[in-house]
């Protein structure tokens, strides 16, 4: 059983040292002992430097990063905010200003996405339910100022033909036509989005509308009571909780993202065929080995954005980047895959989820304790752990940041002199119950027969009073 030794933070040491330091200014030496306790105060920093695990999240400058693997990218494809998280713990990994107010353009459609994804679990419709055009939708997939399919009239999609027109030509329409399925009133149905976002905990992001774009571009199909200059907002951090919460509850949703090309009523005079903007995909321009989703999104407002998600072994990792240079700057719509590419596999590289205490015997903390399920977390790759109990439960210790809404993994255990004590219990039970079970036959096999004996008895007195009585 092992465990990363990590130590105290620079800043941590050096205070404990300045402090000392600081004592000795104030008049504090003028005893002998204080020289002694100085010395002790600095061997204690320094053991706490070896003894105390740490598992820090990383931060850097995402675009030095990815100049170090070799793609010399200029400052301009810096994103505004970087964020990439492991999906099963929700642990940070990589952390750039994750927190950073940004406009997450059509990345807004994975939430429309979501929304369909309950309705359909509620059973309201299914992956096969077809949708029929109507004008409406003709009139927005007309509008170039957003990513669009070409819709036409007497042509109907399946749900699922529709998730895929939103996720891979990023389609204003299909997002129409899918959120309608949800909720006919646009407004009603923006307040679902963030009535959901709330629920997720994503406590910075405030939806405008189902598409991703300012309303005024969508009139006059936007949602009623809502500026037309309100323009979604959200940080990078916020999107990880989504695509977290996403691809865990709904996994199907990968069978959609994953596709580098599309074709649509293949065969037909609607037939129409896209290749993906998200072009870290395996198969694609840039593919990177394990990614499988999301989405990208981009704008005036937000510049090039885009989501991720990659796993390798049970490794699954959640990448946010938002913000890559700006809209009149095209080439930012591949260059941000260039820079997420060279974060996700640097994160890759230092990190792994694995169960790092599998079920059975183990010390911890000098006590011996019994654990029935494996312990499973997100490590640094051949590091080494340590373990503390608490209420119950085994965890890893670690300094570590989280998502909002998850925690260090644990799992329950026993200490073993306690099961030992409990099986002697269980044998004294089960002895004694013995006992009494056979003392219990004795009593009813004592009964009986004195039952039988007082039977016989009577049965006697019964016999002699009939011979008297023949007398």
């Amino acid at each position: 059983m092992s465990e990363e030794i990590g130590c105290f933070s620079c800043l941590n040491i050096g205070g404990i040292v300045y402090w000392c330091q600081n004592q000795k200014s104030k008049g504090v030496q003028k005893n002998m002992r204080w020289r002694g306790w100085r010395w002790g105060c600095l061997i204690s920093a320094v053991l706490m430097a070896f003894l105390l695990p740490v598992q820090k999240v990383q931060a850097g400058h995402a675009l030095e990063l990815a100049n170090e693997q070799g793609y010399n990218l200029e400052e301009r494809y810096q994103p505004a905010g970087a964020i990439v998280t492991e999906i099963n713990t929700g642990m940070i990994l990589w952390e750039e200003d994750g927190e950073k107010l940004w406009h997450p353009a059509s990345m807004t459609k994975l939430m429309t996405i979501l929304l369909a994804y309950d309705a359909m679990e509620e059973g309201r419709f299914s992956l096969d339910t077809e949708v029929a055009v109507t004008e409406k939708y003709v009139d927005i997939g007309s509008r170039y100022a957003m990513s669009n399919n070409r819709m036409q009239m007497g042509v109907s999609y399946t749900v699922s033909e529709l998730i895929e027109l939103i996720i891979v030509p990023s389609s204003a329409a299909a997002t129409y036509m899918l959120a309608d399925m949800v909720e006919p009133d646009a407004a009603k149905f923006v307040a679902k989005m963030n009535t959901k976002a709330k629920e997720i905990g994503m406590s910075e992001t405030m939806y405008y509308n189902c598409v991703g774009v300012r309303n005024e571009l969508l009139q006059p199909y936007h949602p009623e009571g809502i500026p037309l200059e309100s323009d979604n907002i959200t940080t990078p951090k916020d999107y990880a909780l989504l695509c977290s919460y996403f691809v865990k509850k709904y996994p199907d949703i990968l069978n959609h993202t994953s596709k580098t090309e599309l074709v649509v009523k293949a065969g037909t005079p609607y037939e129409e065929r896209f290749k993906t903007y998200q072009i870290s995909l395996e198969g694609a321009k840039y593919e990177l080995e394990g990614t499988d989703g999301l989405k990208t999104g981009s704008s005036d407002t937000g510049g090039f954005n885009y989501s991720s998600t990659a796993k390798r072994g049970d490794t699954r990792l959640v990448e946010i980047i938002m913000g890559v240079s700006t809209w009149d700057d095209q080439t930012g719509e591949e260059k941000r895959h260039l820079v997420g590419n060279a974060v996700m596999e640097h994160v890759f590289q230092e990190y792994e989820y694995k169960c790092i205490l599998p079920k059975g015997e183990h010390t911890v903390a000098g006590k011996e304790i019994i654990t029935r399920e494996d312990l499973w977390d997100c490590v640094k790759k051949d590091s080494k752990f340590k373990f503390t109990l608490k209420d119950g439960r085994v965890q890893l210790v670690a300094d570590r940041k989280f998502l909002p809404g998850y925690q260090a993994q644990e799992v329950s255990y026993e200490l073993k002199s306690e099961i030992k004590a409990q099986k002697i219990k269980t044998v004294i039970f089960r002895i004694l119950k013995g006992i009494g079970v056979l003392f219990l036959i004795l009593v009813l096999a004592v009964g009986a027969r004195i039952g039988y004996v007082y039977y016989r008895k009577q049965q006697r007195k019964r016999r002699r009073r009939r011979r008297r009585r023949k007398k």
